[in-house]
């Protein structure tokens, strides 16, 4: 079971690190684009026909895969521990951490449905580069499949919470209280 836990946890280190530097890498893409586009207009030495289409390419990736590495580091805006905070008894802090969670899971679910189904569907070229459609979307299901996996861990870890934790004693009590 630990030499589980240890390949789970360098899978998880590694592909943090794999969204955090291509996040890093496609925004720099965009920026050089960018600073390119503008000094070309002031030294017109060629033009940049093709920009929107990997600019494109590049917000898509950046909006996506960062969306997926905020979500496993459960690092979005939440007002889960504002509320927690107010909830007095254990069990009913774990109940409303599951809820949040299971209503997580299904955004995710219904994002990787909907997000597959317009990668499938997506015949469309790029004009410059010929660049399928489909390409530019495909982070789209392969983010939300992050997502899912990461939520179904952080359900079971809610599931073993609520089992673990005392009946309506509120937060911080012993049994002896």
């Amino acid at each position: 079971m630990n030499a589980l836990i240890r390949i789970a946890k360098k899978i998880d280190s590694a592909l943090g690190q794999i969204l955090k530097w291509l996040t890093i890498g496609l925004t720099v893409i965009i920026t050089l684009i960018i600073s390119a586009d503008i000094f070309l207009r002031y030294v017109p030495l060629t033009t940049l026909t093709w920009k929107e289409e990997i600019i494109e390419l590049c917000f898509a990736g950046i909006v996506f895969f960062g969306a997926a590495a905020v979500w496993m580091l459960k690092g979005h805006f939440s007002v889960v521990d504002f509320l927690v905070r107010r909830i007095k008894a254990e069990r009913a802090k774990a109940a409303y951490r599951l809820v949040l969670e299971l209503i997580m899971l299904a955004f995710a679910g219904i994002f990787f449905w909907y997000s597959l189904d317009l990668v499938s569907r997506a015949y469309e070229v790029t004009s410059v580069f010929n660049i399928p459609k489909k390409y530019i979307y495909l982070c789209m299901p392969v983010s939300s499949a992050i997502m899912i996996a990461y939520s179904l861990s952080f359900v079971a870890k809610n599931v073993i919470e609520l089992a673990g934790s005392k009946g309506g004693k509120p937060a911080g009590k012993s049994e002896k209280d």
